[in-house]
């Protein structure tokens, strides 16, 4: 059952920057982050999970506002991603990942591969991402999304600058789609998790940030002088409460409960078995390779399936369930049968 109760001012920074190449995200995420360090939490270290890499360009910025040495990983892995969180957790590091662009993609390509190895050889260039694909690759990344919002550490996420498109009505009243924003390029709603989002923009030469939410509301849509610092996001940073304990996910019981019975790996491992037992049952009955016997077995799966194309028995699963296959069997046997009377 659950409880109401008086919720918690957030006792952490979650934070993101977003923005074109050379706009300024790395560094002052880095400057940001090390003068909150060096402010609110000294004995603390910046760890960075760094895709680009860029590590190594604001290292001693880092250890010269800090006083710490700046931890770093260079991977693009998603399963880096959350033994990362994992670490920065234990450790109580602040912790930064730029850009999650890269994992985001990793975590696609990896998804894509797997898809193709189950495919026929010949397949596997033209295999795409369906609708349907797009569920489980969620479910996946919000692995992270939970972390990143929930874990009591200070988060601070960075991500390239993609364009937001829609269907806008022309002049002549018809629908097309145009540009009507920007917006950070990963997994779709990952921009809704910063409480504090931040896009970096390049002005003669300048580096700025406008922000683009606020969740305080006391800095949404504000501009930032040129090259930033945390005095620009100070009316933010002293609205949390970090000394308060975070918040937590109140975890309930499922809507679905599972119920007993075969795994979809269970059902495919014993379609490809049944499959064997077919071809095995027609080899046995015509060994050869006349044209006679080609013949009777194209004319045996055809009485049993309705079909002599051996990859549709494969692949067309509405077709051909597992109960289908069954009874297939049974009426080629009987087939057979009579061809050997």
């Amino acid at each position: 059952m659950i409880q109401l109760q008086t919720p918690q001012t957030p006792s952490h920074l979650k934070i993101g920057f977003f923005g074109e190449t050379g706009s300024g995200k790395t560094f002052t995420a880095a400057k940001v982050l090390s003068q909150f360090i060096k402010r609110y939490c000294p004995k603390k270290q910046l760890a960075f999970f760094d895709t680009e890499p860029a590590a190594g360009y604001v290292k001693d910025m880092v250890k010269e506002i800090s006083g710490n040495d700046l931890l770093a990983i260079h991977s693009r892995s998603f399963s880096d991603l959350l033994e990362f969180a994992e670490i920065c957790s234990k450790g109580g590091h602040v912790a930064l990942l730029d850009s999650a662009t890269h994992p985001w993609r990793a975590l696609v390509a990896d998804y894509l591969a797997a898809k193709a190895s189950r495919l026929p050889q010949a397949d596997r260039n033209r295999v795409s991402l369906s609708l349907k694909d797009w569920g489980p690759i969620k479910e996946m990344w919000g692995q992270f999304s939970e972390r990143y919002c929930y874990d009591p550490i200070h988060w601070c996420l960075n991500g390239r600058e993609g364009d937001k498109w829609d269907q806008v009505e022309n002049d002549e009243g018809d629908k097309e789609m145009q540009k009507v924003g920007v917006k950070m390029k990963t997994e779709t709603e990952t921009g809704y998790e910063p409480s504090l989002l931040i896009q970096m923009k390049l002005i003669d030469n300048k580096h700025y940030a406008f922000v683009v939410k606020d969740r305080f509301n006391v800095l949404t849509g504000q501009m930032s002088g040129p090259d930033p610092d945390i005095e620009f996001f100070m009316p933010y940073i002293e609205k949390l409460d970090l000394k308060a304990q975070p918040a937590s996910l109140n975890k309930s019981d499922p809507i679905f409960v599972p119920k007993n019975g075969p795994s979809w790996d269970q059902i495919k491992d014993a379609r490809v078995a049944i499959l064997e037992n077919i071809k095995d049952d027609i080899l046995l009955a015509y060994s050869g390779q006349t044209a006679q016997e080609k013949k009777a077995k194209v004319e045996a799966l055809r009485g049993a399936f309705g079909t002599s194309a051996w990859t549709e028995l494969e692949s067309d699963m509405k077709k051909y369930p597992m109960n289908v296959l069954v009874k297939g069997r049974t009426k080629l046997a009987e087939i057979l049968t009579k061809k050997g009377e």
